[in-house]
């Protein structure tokens, strides 16, 4: 199946079918540990503190859960797999990653969701430590880290430190700890108080920086954000009345860049609202507004598993799944008709759907028999060949996995429903 580049496809039935079956498989995963769970919490806390905005009562009730003191301060970690000239497309397995961390930093912690190829974490404390005190202790706390994500996963690691904050102004912190990635080397922990104003903006260029920022948000590169955090950075020290018109500007542009060769419908920006929380917000406000806004509009943050639905081999393959589903095929026929190989075919799948390739199939079919079973006269065995098992005994096992129960119970269950109603 070639795929042209003019390639037109029903949006409403592709999000019917990937969501259906994204679903149908989140439901069915009983692997998740408690400790999977609690990673899932603390990174809808860190998503909200620092993407979504934390309502004060939200914030008393993830306090309560996590255990998270009142003061603090956020690491944020970026890595990327060596020998991999793509930064952002990692295939280690987040929850492997989370319980390594908080098992390696023994402190009071929550860690956030890897969004691209980077992560946050808040360090919490009850008290605000001297500057000095926090500088040796965190950049030790780092280096440890540094080493040991680096020796278990072959991952090369940097960190940006943030200053210890309340937890009501954490959102500073966040911001230090992201400045610091742009001009920290690979493997290299950077504290916010190293990087000196003067050294921000030697040789800095506004206008070239503002292009380097445009062109990464069309394509959807993640140093956007650095570009970003260097312009906030450059504007900080200018005056309230020109912190506003240079945000504005930016994100204007961004918003622009954004729905340039988008190939889904996008959100207009309501310029008269950011223009009127402008006018209320003064120095740093207007700086950490900045950021949250272009999150919002450049969409860096996605939920964990979202689907690319704008993918033209995620739209080749939901078509040729529907299609095929009752075939004996494999990935590596599906790879083949996309004119892929099967090794990236596998992690492009894994990348842009959040699954792999063989639990869209499975899952497919095992949605095709409960619909066979529920609507037809047909056996069990029957519907296992009808939809592309030829182990009867597997295939009940396949559905058992993902349904709970064994096709044969599933027969009963429906049956004796359909005749109570």
């Amino acid at each position: 199946m070639n795929i042209p580049n003019n390639y037109q496809w029903n949006s409403d039935v592709s999000r019917d079918f990937w969501d259906s079956l994204q679903m149908d498989i989140l439901i069915s995963d009983q692997t998740l540990s408690k400790d999977d769970f609690l990673s899932c919490v603390e990174r809808s806390f860190m998503f909200s503190m620092f993407f979504r905005g934390c309502p004060p009562l939200e914030l008393i009730g993830f306090q309560k859960i996590l255990n998270i003191r009142a003061n603090g301060y956020v690491l944020i970690i970026e890595i990327s797999e060596r020998n991999n000239s793509n930064s952002t497309e990692l295939t280690i397995d987040e929850f492997s990653l989370h319980h390594y961390i908080k098992n390696t930093m023994h402190r009071n912690i929550a860690v956030g969701p890897l969004i691209r190829n980077r992560i946050s974490i808040l360090v919490s404390d009850d008290a605000i430590t001297s500057e000095s005190d926090h500088k040796s202790d965190s950049i030790s706390l780092c280096q440890d880290l540094v080493k040991a994500i680096e020796t278990q996963f072959n991952l090369t690691v940097s960190i940006g430190i943030g200053r210890m904050q309340g937890l009501n102004s954490i959102y500073t912190s966040f911001i230090d700890a992201h400045s610091c990635l742009y001009y920290s080397s690979p493997e290299k922990v950077l504290y916010y108080l190293d990087l000196k104003q003067e050294e921000l903006n030697t040789h800095f260029d506004y206008l070239l920086t503002e292009k380097h920022l445009v062109e990464s948000i069309r394509l959807r590169k993640t140093d956007a954000y650095d570009y970003f955090g260097m312009i906030m950075d450059w504007i900080r020290p200018l005056s309230d009345d020109t912190k506003r018109n240079k945000i504005l500007e930016i994100l204007v542009l961004a918003n622009h860049a954004m729905r340039i060769d988008s190939q889904k419908e996008m959100k207009s920006m309501n310029y008269t609202s950011y223009v009127n929380q402008f006018m209320e917000l003064k120095g740093e406000q207007l700086i950490e507004f900045a950021y949250q806004s272009f999150i919002t509009i450049t969409s860096y943050v996605k939920p964990q598993n979202s689907i690319d639905y704008t993918n033209h081999i995620v739209m080749a393959t939901r078509e040729y799944l529907e299609q095929h589903y009752a075939e004996d095929i494999s990935l590596e026929d599906v790879a083949e008709q996309v004119n892929i190989s099967p090794q990236y075919f596998s992690k492009l799948i894994k990348k842009n759907t959040g699954f792999n390739f063989i639990d869209w199939l499975s899952m497919l079919r095992v949605k095709k028999a409960k619909e066979l079973l529920t609507n037809s006269d047909f056996t069990v065995k029957e519907v296992c060949f009808m939809v592309g098992y030829k182990d009867p005994n597997y295939f009940s096992r396949i559905f058992k996995k993902r349904i709970g129960i064994t096709p044969s119970e599933y027969v009963k269950t429906s049956s004796y429903l359909n005749n109570k109603s």
